[in-house]
C-alpha cells in the first residue's frame, strides 16, 4: 500500500493492488466471501468477478484505480478522508455505495450510477441536495450529519418514487420546527425518516398543512412531465423518420435558410413575415404528404423483409430436419456395427469397407441437401431482391416528387417575395413607407438592383440546398438497399461455408472411427506376433 504525506502532516493512502488484495483477504478472514487471492499475483483474474469491495478505514484521500471491477455491486469507502466523488463512472452495476464519514462537500460524479439503490453520505460536509438526478432507483439515502440548511432542496427528492428511507438527522435543516411535516408532505412514499417509522396519519396531516404549496408543485410537475412526454415523443418520431430515410421532412425548411446571408437582409422588409408564413405552410404540406407516403413504403419494406426471413427460416428448418433424419439412421447403423464387430476376435478391412461406402453415400447425400438448400435460398433471395428493388424504386420516385414540390414552393416564394419587393420599391420611390421603416429595409430599398440581387441570391441558396438534400436522401436510399441485400447474402454465405465445414468434419471423424477398428486389430496382431 503506497503512502503519501499531505501538507498538514497526515498520512494518506492510495488505492492500489496491495490495498485491494488486502481487502479481499480481510473479507476471507471474516468469512464473508469466497477465497480470492493470497496476494496481488492473481488479482487481475478475480477483480472482474468481484461484487463487493470494502476499503473502509484506509485513510484514502482520492477515489481511483478501480478499473476492472466490472461486476461490482457494493462499494464501501466509509471512514476515510475522501474529498471528492470521482472516477466511478465505469461501475455501472453499483447498487450500494457507502461514502459516510469522509470530507465530501458536494454530491457529484454519480451520473453513470443509474442502478444505485442505497447511498450513504452520512457525516460529510455537504450543504446542498444535488447531483442525484441520474440515480432514479434510489431506495435508501443517508445524508445525516452534514451541513444542509434549506428545506427547498428536499423537494428535489420527489422524483425518486422508490425512496423509502431518508436520513437528514444532524443537519441544520432538521432542527427547524416545520422540518418533519414538510418532508412528509412532499415525500409521501417514505417509510422511514431519520430512523423513525412514518405513520400514515402523519402524512395526511402534513399534506393538509401544505396543501396549497403542494398544488403548485404538483401542477408544475405535471407540466414538466407533459413536456418530457412531448420531447420523448418527438425524439421517437425523429428516430422513426430517420430509420425510414425521411428525416429531411423535419429540417427541410430551416435547412434552406442555412447559410443564406441575403435572407438576413430581406427579413427586415415590411410584411415579409406573411410571405415566409405561406412558404413554410406550403413546404409543410408537401412534407406531410411525403412523410405519409414514405412511412407506407417503409412499412412495405419491413413486411417484405419479415416475409423473406420467415421463408428462409422455414427452408432451413426443413433441410435441418432432413439432415437430422439421415444422420440418425447412420448413428444407429454405426452403433450396430460397433456392437457386432466388438464381439469378433479379428476385424478385416473388407468388413469395414461396406460401411465406409455407406458413409461416403451419406456424405454425398448431405452435401446434395446443402446444395439444394442453397439453390432454393437463391430463388427466395432473387424474389425478395426484385420486390425490394421495386419498393426502393418507388421510394426514389417519391423523393423526386417531393423535392420538385419543395422546389415549386421555393419558386412561389421567389415570386411572392419579388412582388412584395416591387411594391415596396414603388412605395419607397413615392415616399409612402413612412419614417418608421427599419434602417436595414430602407438601405435595401434604396436601389432596385441591390434588392433584386438579394432576392435572387437567396433563391439560389434555397435551390442549391434542395438539390443537395435530394442527393443525400437518394444516396441514403441506395445505400440502405445495397447494405440490406449484401448483409442477407453474406449471412447465407457464412452459413453455407460453416455447414460445408461441418459436413467435412462429420465425414472425417466417422471415417477415422471406422478405421480405428482395423488399426486396433492390426496392432493386436503385431503384439501377438512379437509374443
Amino acid at each position: 500500500m503506497r503512502v503519501q504525506r499531505v501538507t498538514d502532516g497526515e498520512e494518506t493512502a492510495v488505492i492500489d493492488d496491495e490495498m485491494i488484495a488486502g481487502a479481499f483477504r480481510d473479507e476471507e478472514a471474516a468469512g464473508e466471501g469466497e477465497k480470492k487471492s493470497s496476494g496481488t499475483a492473481v488479482l487481475a483474474e478475480i477483480i472482474g468477478d468481484a461484487t463487493t469491495l470494502r476499503l473502509s478505514f484506509k485513510n484514502v484521500l482520492k477515489i481511483d484505480n478501480l478499473q476492472g471491477f466490472n461486476s461490482l455491486t457494493k462499494l464501501c469507502l466509509d471512514n476515510n478522508i475522501v474529498k471528492e466523488i470521482c472516477n466511478l463512472d465505469h461501475l455501472v452495476h453499483l447498487q450500494w455505495l457507502d461514502l459516510s464519514f469522509n470530507n465530501i462537500s458536494k454530491i457529484e460524479g454519480l451520473d453513470k450510477l443509474t442502478n444505485l439503490t442505497d447511498l450513504s453520505l452520512f457525516s460529510n460536509r455537504i450543504s446542498e441536495v444535488e447531483g442525484l438526478e441520474a440515480c432514479t432507483k434510489l431506495q435508501c439515502l443517508s445524508l445525516g450529519n452534514n451541513q444542509i440548511s434549506s428545506l427547498d432542496g428536499i423537494v428535489k427528492l420527489r422524483k425518486f418514487k422508490n425512496l423509502h428511507l431518508l436520513n437528514l438527522e444532524g443537519n441544520p435543516v432538521s432542527r427547524e420546527s416545520e422540518y418533519r411535516m414538510y418532508v412528509l408532505a412532499y415525500l409521501i412514499e417514505l417509510k422511514y425518516l431519520d430512523y423513525a417509522m412514518v405513520v400514515k396519519s402523519e402524512v395526511v396531516s402534513a399534506r393538509e398543512q401544505y396543501q396549497d404549496e403542494l398544488l403548485d408543485v404538483e401542477e408544475k410537475e405535471q407540466l414538466e412531465e407533459e413536456k418530457a412526454a412531448r420531447e420523448a415523443a418527438a425524439l421517437e418520431t425523429t428516430a422513426k423518420l430517420k430509420a425510414a430515410n425521411l428525416a429531411v421532412v423535419e429540417t427541410v425548411f430551416s435547412d434552406m435558410f442555412e447559410d443564406d446571408e441575403d435572407n438576413a437582409k430581406l427579413k427586415a422588409l415590411p410584411n415579409i413575415g406573411d410571405v415566409l408564413g405561406t412558404f413554410s405552410s406550403e413546404v409543410d404540406a408537401a412534407s406531410q404528404q411525403f412523410r405519409q407516403t414514405g412511412l407506407d413504403l417503409d412499412r412495405q419494406k419491413k413486411e417484405e423483409l419479415e416475409a423473406f426471413r420467415a421463408a428462409v427460416a422455414k427452408l432451413r428448418s426443413y433441410y435441418a430436419g432432413e439432415s437430422v433424419k439421415m444422420i440418425e439412421l447412420w448413428v444407429q447403423t454405426k452403433k450396430r456395427v460397433d456392437r457386432e464387430l466388438s464381439l469378433q476376435d479379428r476385424v478385416q478391412n473388407t468388413e469395414i469397407t461396406p460401411y465406409v461406402d455407406k458413409l461416403g453415400v451419406l456424405s454425398n447425400d448431405l452435401m446434395d441437401l446443402e446444395m439444394r438448400q442453397v439453390e432454393q435460398f437463391e430463388e427466395i433471395m432473387n424474389d425478395f431482391d426484385t420486390k425490394y428493388r421495386e419498393i426502393n424504386h418507388e421510394c426514389t420516385e417519391q423523393q423526386t416528387v417531393y423535392f420538385r414540390a419543395v422546389e415549386d414552393c421555393s419558386n412561389n416564394y421567389l415570386r411572392d417575395l419579388t412582388a412584395l419587393a416591387n411594391d415596396l420599391l414603388d412605395r419607397m420611390a413615392k415616399e409612402e413607407l413612412g419614417d418608421d421603416l427599419p434602417e436595414d429595409a430602407a438601405n435595401l430599398l434604396i436601389d432596385r438592383d441591390t434588392c433584386m440581387n438579394a432576392i435572387t441570391g437567396s433563391h439560389e441558396v434555397h435551390v442549391g440546398k434542395i438539390f443537395k438534400m435530394e442527393e443525400v436522401t437518394r444516396f441514403a436510399e441506395m445505400q440502405h438497399l445495397n447494405e440490406t441485400l449484401r448483409e442477407l447474402r453474406d449471412e447465407e454465405h457464412e452459413r453455407n461455408r460453416s455447414r460445408i465445414m461441418e459436413l467435412h468434419d462429420f465425414k472425417a471423424k466417422n471415417l477415422a472411427a471406422l478405421q480405428d477398428l482395423i488399426t486396433k486389430e492390426v496392432e493386436l496382431d503385431d503384439d501377438e506376433e512379437g509374443a
